[in-house]
Order: structure tokens, then sequence, then C-alpha cells
């Protein structure tokens, strides 16, 4: 959930949608991602994939990762528990 004050120390100087990188090979950059396995195959499954993006405090660091498809991952949840 974003929000305009930290819940740690109450400042307002909050940085919001900040990327998280991964290096790949190459020093490629690969967001980092929460992904759901929405099929039971052995091959060529599908999955639900949603980037994470920090929310970060500039006064005491406190960092809240953040997801940009909530909703879509929560039925991709829904439907992997079923399997």
């Amino acid at each position: 959930m974003k929000t305009d004050i930290c819940s740690v120390c109450g400042s307002s100087k909050i940085m919001h949608d900040m990327r998280i990188v991964d290096f790949g090979h190459g020093n490629a950059k690969n967001d980092l991602s929460i992904e759901i396995k929405t099929t039971d195959r052995l091959l060529f499954n599908n999955f639900e994939k949603g980037a994470l993006k920090a929310q970060i405090c500039g006064s005491c660091g406190k960092v809240d990762l953040l997801v940009n498809n909530p909703s879509d991952l929560w039925q991709a949840y829904l439907k992997a528990k079923a399997l």
C-alpha cells in the first residue's frame, strides 16, 4: 500500500516506485518479480508475474515492497491452489 508518511519515523520523504534490479548474465538488468505457476504441466507452463517495486523513506531508510498487479497475482494464486 502506497503511503506518503513513513510508519517508522513519520517523515514525508518517501520515494515511490523505485526499481529493484538483479544483474544477470552479461550484466543485463532484470526486475525482481514474483511469479506464480498457473498450469500443472511438465513442460511449457504458464506463469503470472508481478514486478516488485520499492517504497523507501529518505529519512530512516525503511523499505516497503509492493507488486504492480496484486489482483492478477491473487487470482493466479487461487488457481494454483486448485491444481
